[in-house]
C-alpha cells in the first residue's frame, strides 16, 4: 500500500487483516473509535506486543475454543502477515500450511491423515489447468493476466 506496487506480499498483508477481523469480530477501521484503537491492525499489534492481545478476541469466539493458545497461534500468524516489510512476510503456502499445523493441534491423529492428503490435493490442484464449459484450458497464470489485462 506505501508503495503502490501490488504483489503477492501485499495478499498476505490483507489476509492477515481478515484473519484479525475472523479473531476480534471487529471491523478493519472503526471511525468512531479512538485515535489508538482506529486501524484494527495497529490495535491487533499493539495489544500483542503488551500481551494483551487475549482482550480483544471475540468474546463468542473464546467460549466456543477449548484452548485459548489456538487462537493466540493464529494471531501470531496475523502478525507475521502484517509485517511491514513485504520480503519478511511468509507467502500464503506458508501461511496455509501453518494455518493447517495450528488446526491439527487439538485433532485426532486419523483427522490428521485425512487433512493431509486433502490439503496436498488442493494444493496441487492449483497447479493443473482447469477445464471449463464454455471455454479451454486456463492456468492461474492465465486467469491472473486476463483478471489484470481488465483493470484487476
Amino acid at each position: 500500500m506505501q508503495s503502490y506496487q501490488l504483489t503477492d506480499k501485499s495478499d498476505v498483508y490483507s489476509f492477515g487483516v481478515v484473519l484479525l477481523e475472523l479473531l476480534t469480530g471487529k471491523p478493519v477501521i472503526n471511525f468512531f473509535a479512538t485515535e489508538e484503537e482506529r486501524s484494527l491492525s495497529s490495535h491487533c499489534l499493539y495489544a500483542m506486543k503488551e500481551n494483551k492481545m487475549h482482550e480483544l478476541l471475540n468474546a463468542e469466539f473464546k467460549s466456543e475454543v477449548d484452548d485459548i493458545e489456538v487462537l493466540m497461534e493464529v494471531a501470531r500468524l496475523a502478525k507475521e502477515c502484517l509485517n511491514m516489510k513485504g520480503e519478511d512476510r511468509p507467502t500464503m503456502k506458508e501461511v496455509a500450511e501453518e494455518l493447517s499445523r495450528i488446526r491439527k493441534i487439538k485433532q485426532h491423529p486419523w483427522e490428521q491423515e485425512y487433512h493431509q492428503e486433502e490439503k496436498e490435493a488442493l494444493l496441487n490442484e492449483t497447479s493443473h489447468s482447469i477445464e471449463t464449459e464454455h471455454t479451454n484450458y486456463f492456468s492461474l497464470e492465465k486467469k491472473a493476466q486476463k483478471s489484470l489485462s481488465i483493470g484487476r
